[in-house]
């Protein structure tokens, strides 16, 4: 049976503890409306937490991942690009040793053939020997492994084809030349191999950017789901917060005000001394 008491106010201890309840909600409320996360610390989901700290990791190496494959694709742009001109050089020097095997040409016109032939040799030797990418020579003969995460990893192989400033796919500045129809002849079967060494080279690019392409698609979906389960978990749904900030509101108002009367009750008792 409930009776009156000076000495313990049990109504306003109750009314105090919800109060201290209701100030801890409105202040979480608070927190993720600020933050704009569900989850701040592990008291407020320990499990979440875990997944989400996972998940956070995924998300910075699959992109990163992705970035790989970008870098990957540039690089394999650059050097196709550049494998276009020596493609060019070397149709234009075909070009030249039949001109040169013509008999109604001189000598004196092969010389002036001749000359161009040599700058188109020393042309392409110069592309495959200085042609870089962030520093480093493309076409030394090293493969170049790009990470993309836990895929396997892909490698990019630039065939080397100049040995040195006067030296490129088999053709050697000052040895070789178009100076008599017989020379022109003979180095006609160097180009042809180079011409097909090229275009095997630039397929063999294609098929990479291809994969690269590919991969770096599938780690921008990875990424982006990835991010929403992270976002499903970790973020504060901001609709549902507003509904509690009102109903903590509310309830820390009628509380003190239930404080408040809890204590005039206890007051009351007083008039039963008058």
């Amino acid at each position: 049976m409930a009776h009156n008491s000076i000495l313990h106010n049990t109504p306003a201890l109750n009314a105090s503890r919800q109060l201290v309840t209701t100030g801890f909600g409105l202040q979480k409320t608070i927190e993720r409306l600020t933050t704009g996360r569900r989850i701040n610390r592990a008291a407020d989901d320990a499990a979440g937490l875990a997944i989400t700290n996972n998940l956070g990791a995924d998300i910075r190496i699959a992109g990163q991942a992705r970035r790989n494959a970008f870098d990957g694709i540039s690089y394999l742009q650059v050097a196709d690009g550049v494998l276009e001109e020596v493609t060019s050089l070397l149709t234009r020097a075909m070009e030249l040793t039949e001109q040169a095997k013509t008999g109604t040409i001189s000598d004196s016109n092969r010389a002036a053939l001749n000359l161009e032939f040599q700058n188109i040799i020393t042309g392409m030797a110069d592309i495959g020997l200085k042609t870089k990418f962030n520093g480093e020579t493309i076409y030394g003969g090293v493969d170049k492994y790009v990470s993309v995460g836990d895929y396997t990893e892909i490698s990019i192989h630039a065939h080397k084809f100049a040995q040195s400033p006067t030296q490129v796919f088999g053709l050697t500045a000052g040895t070789s030349n178009i100076l008599t129809p017989s020379d022109a002849e003979s180095v006609r079967s160097d180009l042809s191999e180079a011409l097909q060494s090229i275009s095997m080279m630039r397929a063999s690019m294609g098929a990479n950017q291809q994969q690269l392409t590919s991969v770096a698609e599938s780690l921008g979906i990875q990424v982006e789901n990835f991010t929403a389960a992270y976002s499903q978990i970790r973020d504060a749904n901001i609709a549902d917060e507003v509904i509690n900030l009102t109903k903590f509101q509310i309830l820390n108002q009628s509380g003190t005000s239930a404080l408040g009367q809890a204590n005039q009750a206890a007051q009351s008792v007083l008039s039963l001394l008058r």
